[in-house]
């Protein structure tokens, strides 16, 4: 039986009819093993690109996640700075209304004896705490969300 030239790859070497067709097998198979790793090199040079604007893309989202919940923080702590501040403010109004109360009917509490007592600047600046620590502890109740 007579083997043609224009086969597809022998299996060995010694199918091949002639030394002529075993170097035209090599060429071929040569010549489709440039063109594989020719190939190959282009999926892999693909992919690496592919890959690397997902990791940038990656990056890139972790970092907005990162701001987004960083501006967030920092609005939420100025929002709560922003309440405390009312707050406090609240219960510095309360007091000076209190004071001014007094003043106005010379009602101190325990009689005139204690005028001098109430308006020592210490007690003044301790019964402005003690009300914005209770108007401190009413938000809290109200707002049990918040730190």
């Amino acid at each position: 039986m007579m083997k043609r030239p224009y086969r597809n790859f022998p299996a060995d070497a010694s199918d091949c009819a002639s030394f002529g067709e075993l170097k035209m097998c090599y060429g071929r198979l040569y010549d489709a093993y440039l063109e594989e790793k020719r190939i190959k090199g282009a999926t892999v040079h693909a992919l690496k690109r592919t890959g690397q604007s997902e990791r940038e893309a990656k990056k890139e989202a972790q970092k907005a996640a990162k701001e987004l919940v960083t501006i967030s923080r920092k609005q939420k702590a100025r929002d709560e700075a922003s309440k405390a501040g009312y707050w406090s403010g609240g219960a510095a109004i309360t007091v000076a209304l209190f004071y001014e109360l007094c003043k106005a009917g010379n009602t101190w509490i325990g009689g005139d004896k204690y005028q001098s007592f109430w308006q020592h600047e210490a007690m003044v600046s301790t019964l402005t705490f003690l009300v914005t620590a209770i108007f401190a502890w009413a938000y809290k109740a109200a707002h049990p969300d918040s730190k």
